[in-house]
């Protein structure tokens, strides 16, 4: 039964690929970068070949001049840095919360097992998606089967599947067998969706995901892809090695 062994490979838990964080800081980075190229290569211009001075007239084709002798031009580029620098600034105020977040889940996360769910969601488009039955690995063994089974019959309803492809649940991503049977059903969960998994390999790859109640009580519970056996112990030694560099510096 797999747990976080601390934030950072939750971290890593919730962005294997590391788009987020591509998303988070380096693509913010990128695109500030451009306008201050931009912005360099006027000025190199205004430099090197200083031309007539500014002028406005940018869409008349017999305008004099070169690219930096527009007013325009250096407008543009500014506003389009001021823009840039707006967005980086605003992407990197999310680290903090982005690391609240992963601490949460760290201290707050049930690891479940996974298994299929009979009911496939309507992707839309004439497809369907696997869609998945989660149970907290502390519930009882006969508990656990009691329950999958009533997720099983529920999910094989044909109402009730109505009302996921369609209908008011459709939105949910997690539902609760306590939500749907009361308090002494507590233990399981339907999941719609799980990061990460697609063909049927990938699920006999993953058997485990953490599910996390929101901090606020409110909204579906968060769901993370504990990873494959290899990539965990890999992600593991990275972290370890990094952790004993930092306490021997």
């Amino acid at each position: 039964m797999p747990r976080p062994e601390s934030v950072d490979e939750v971290a890593k838990w919730e962005d294997p690929d590391g788009l987020g964080r591509t998303e988070l800081y380096y693509a913010p980075i990128f695109w500030v970068l451009l306008p201050l190229a931009a912005l360099g290569y006027l000025i190199w211009g205004t430099v090197t070949d200083p031309g007539d001075g500014w002028t406005g007239n940018l869409l008349d084709d017999n305008s004099p001049g070169n690219l930096w002798n527009f007013w325009l031009v250096w407008a543009g580029a500014a506003v389009w840095l001021l823009i840039a620098l707006g967005v980086l600034v605003f992407r990197f105020s999310l680290t903090s919360q982005v690391r609240a977040d992963n601490e949460w889940i760290h201290q707050h996360s049930i690891p479940c097992s996974v298994h299929h769910s009979p009911y496939r969601s309507d992707d839309g488009e004439g497809g369907s998606w696997p869609t998945f039955i989660a149970i907290d690995h502390r519930t009882a063994d006969e508990q656990a089967t009691r329950i999958h089974l009533g997720l099983h019959v529920w999910l094989s309803h044909e109402g009730v599947r109505g009302e996921l492809d369609s209908g008011s649940l459709r939105e949910r991503r997690v539902i609760s067998s306590t939500e749907l049977f009361g308090e002494e059903a507590a233990g399981g969960f339907y999941l719609r969706s799980i990061p990460g998994f697609g063909p049927a390999e990938d699920f006999e790859a993953h058997r485990w995901v953490l599910l996390t109640e929101p901090r606020d009580g409110e909204g579906d519970a968060t769901v993370t892809t504990v990873p494959r056996h290899k990539k965990l112990q890999k992600i593991r030694r990275r972290l370890r090695r990094k952790a004993a560099r930092k306490s021997t510096s």
